[in-house]
């Protein structure tokens, strides 16, 4: 049995390496050029490491160790056995006799696994990037809300009250030096559409953030793209992939599908409503969807460039023959099949469908989720160890962390969340849908500009279905009132702020009610198109009706608009809710709102009269100006206000947003000014266009909000 070649070759090539190299890949670069070299002694499929035990079992044989085969040849002996070339051994020949590999072959060995791992190591390296890149962007995030609330609550604490009976002169504020500053990057990066004045508009089926959301997905883009074509070693005589374009295929493929696993958690992590991050940095829905978008199409380009790669190089060494060999092999075809699920995800998301068919949307959404992360699971399992499972249990620990605190919220409205109640009712002449939720129960108070998720447990069909919308007010059900018109404030504005104790005697002091506060209720304007709403609205053609629902809330985060002296609603339809929340802490004794304007477009005259007969006493409040835009209606009737509602004027065409934001900023010269939107895509837009051109003229006052739930 002639089984000492393979020793003599391994001892040989631990002292060509201990002469040229030191390192980690020395061993393995010996091991891999012995596996090139098979011996007509044994059998071909055998191991080194098994060779020992198979001689000692079938042959009788036991092999001696290296130094006592080496330790008796003289220096002619050694210098007569035959040196084993790259070429000869890249034939993988069958060899009879003892031979040693060439200097220059261990070279290129040892030059293509240390080229492999450092490639290897780099792609990990760079995946762990797309973290620290977001961790700076939340730190600056946080950053931002912490000043934000120190400056609120500098502004809290000053020691002047506004009276309602006389408005003070208005008069500028001393600015700090930071607010030039601060007013030059709101007019120029955080208010501003990304281009023109598009942003709430769509452009053709896509929607584009706002500017500074845009420059931080852009240097997301521009990151993945830079770590993706960078740092590829390419060598002569690799001996895995001996022609370099193979070798970049290769390790582009490997970079891309690595960094795009290393995205995984965050397109997770920034498309759960429950989230830590959301928290801290006070980021609306909006900001936080768009970063997984644009999270997920990096991830899902990748993973095509990845497969791609994979499939082309198994084409041109062997073309479709051996592709169908690897179709086979399970990690294989559960990777081909989860970039498949991955580009199916972003097919059904495209903005038209989200918008046009919910419904479709989040089923498909939340399959397609499912299938992508399971096929990825069965795909990276061939590694030792399953070391690309880090990247895969975070997904699902962020999954379960969002279910947990969503069963928290729907427990925390109702701790018997399937008894709950809704009576809801719709308005021909309106086209509204009212929907009263008994809020009695709710351990969390609700605040203005928040939102709750709905399920109609009644329609069986979609109870799985669930709906954001914005809370309109909390209404409570009055057993005694007095009939004057101090009472007709109180009706309305107790409601609107917060149920405990402390809101209630605030309230008492401020509207100096008589009152007795048996239950509260949420209260949801809704204007129904189709889907869901439209099926509200089917349910109560004919007369309300009480349904069961299932409320998960309240999400969002309500603005302290208390702290800015004057306050401008510029709103559209339903979207008057947002003011309505808002009024009765922005007329309390702790608010610094000296004066509150309301613009508001509204298409039927109906909605109108019932918003003033419900809150005409809010509105009568001296400091408040409306104004009133019927845009469908020929029918305007301002006779039906009265003398109390003098404040409240009605016209008959569409509102200059241009010129209701530039005369609130010139008006209060320095002075703090908060512009508040919601409204329709167009008003929106043209709210921010000019709330950017009043900051960049030097109107650093100005702070823009829109209160809108983007998909």
């Amino acid at each position: 049995m002639r089984t000492y070649p393979v020793f003599i070759i391994s001892f040989a090539f631990l002292n060509v390496a201990k002469a040229l190299y030191s390192g980690k890949y020395c061993p393995l670069a010996c091991e891999t050029s012995i596996n090139y070299a098979t011996f007509n002694d044994t059998d071909p499929w055998l191991s080194k490491k098994d060779q020992k035990p198979w001689c000692d079992e079938y042959a009788g044989v036991t092999l001696p160790y290296f130094h006592d085969i080496v330790r008796r040849w003289t220096s002619e002996e050694k210098a007569e056995v035959r040196r084993l070339s790259a070429e000869e051994a890249l034939q993988f020949p069958y060899l009879g006799e003892i031979v040693i590999p060439k200097e220059t072959f261990f070279e290129r060995a040892f030059t293509t696994v240390e080229t492999a791992f450092w490639e290897y190591q780099l792609h990990l390296v760079y995946g762990w990037y797309m973290y620290y890149f977001w961790l700076v962007v939340v730190a600056i995030g946080i950053t931002t809300r912490l000043l934000s609330l120190i400056r609120n609550l500098a502004h809290r604490n000053k020691t002047y009250r506004p009276l309602p009976e006389a408005r003070p002169s208005v008069s500028s504020e001393p600015q700090s030096i930071f607010s030039p500053p601060y007013g030059w990057l709101k007019g120029y990066l955080i208010v501003p559409a990304t281009f023109g004045d598009r942003c709430s508009r769509t452009h053709g089926w896509c929607t584009i953030p706002s500017r500074i959301q845009s420059l931080t997905i852009l240097l997301f883009v521009m990151l993945n793209v830079v770590l993706c074509s960078c740092s590829y070693r390419l060598t002569d005589g690799n001996l895995y992939w001996p022609g370099k374009p193979t070798q970049l295929m290769r390790f582009v493929s490997d970079r891309t599908g690595i960094i795009s696993l290393a995205n995984f958690p965050l397109v997770w992590l920034f498309g759960m409503r429950n989230d830590a991050v959301m928290w801290m940095t006070g980021w609306g829905f909006g900001t936080y969807n768009a970063f997984h978008r644009w999270v997920a199409r990096v991830a899902t380009l990748q993973a095509v460039i990845h497969s791609l790669g994979y499939t082309l190089m198994i084409f041109l060494d062997g073309g479709w023959p051996l592709f169908r060999k690897y179709l086979t092999k399970h990690y294989f075809w559960n990777g081909e099949l989860a970039t498949g699920t991955m580009c199916a995800l972003l097919a059904f998301s495209v903005y038209g469908m989200r918008r046009a068919h919910y419904e479709i949307f989040l089923v498909t959404h939340i399959i397609l989720s499912i299938v992508t992360l399971w096929a990825m699971y069965y795909h990276v399992e061939i590694f030792i160890n399953g070391e690309w499972n880090i990247f895969i249990w975070p997904c699902l620990g962020v999954w379960a962390f969002d279910r947990v605190l969503r069963l928290a919220r729907i427990l925390a409205f109702d701790r018997n969340p399937l008894d709950a109640k809704a009576t809801v009712s719709y308005d021909a002449c309106s086209n509204l849908v009212r929907m009263d939720i008994d809020g009695s129960k709710n351990l969390i108070a609700p605040k203005p500009g928040t939102y709750y998720y709905i399920h109609v447990l009644d329609d069986l069909l979609y109870a799985y279905q669930n709906h954001p919308f914005t809370l309109a007010y909390v209404s409570s059900d009055i057993e005694e009132s007095v009939c004057t018109s101090s009472s007709q404030v109180s009706r309305m504005a107790i409601p609107l702020l917060r149920t405990t104790s402390a809101s209630s005697s605030e309230s008492d002091a401020l509207l100096a009610t008589n009152t007795t506060k048996t239950s509260s209720t949420l209260v949801f304007l809704i204007r129904p198109y189709n889907g869901f709403t439209s099926r509200l609205k089917s349910h109560t053609l004919s007369h309300p009706k009480k349904l069961r629902v299932l409320v998960e809330g309240p999400y969002g985060h309500s603005v302290l608009l208390q702290t800015f002296p004057n306050v401008l609603f510029i709103v559209g339809g339903t979207g008057i809710t947002v003011p309505i929340s808002h009024l009765s802490h922005l007329l309390s004794t702790s608010s610094q709102v000296q004066s509150v304007r309301i613009v508001w477009a509204v298409r039927e005259y109906a909605f109108l009269t019932s918003i003033l007969r419900d809150f005409k006493g809010l509105l009568s409040d001296e400091r408040i100006e409306m104004e009133v835009h019927i845009t469908r209606d020929d029918e305007v009737k301002d006779d039906v206000l009265g003398e109390d509602l003098k404040s409240v004027r009605i016209m008959a065409h569409r509102p200059d947003v241009q010129a209701a934001v530039e005369g609130a900023a010139r008006d209060e010269k320095q002075r703090r000014v908060a512009i508040v939107v919601c409204g329709p895509a167009l008003m929106a837009d043209q709210a921010r266009k000019a709330s950017a051109q009043m900051l960049r003229k030097g109107f650093s006052g100005v702070d823009y909000f829109e209160e809108s739930f983007k998909w």
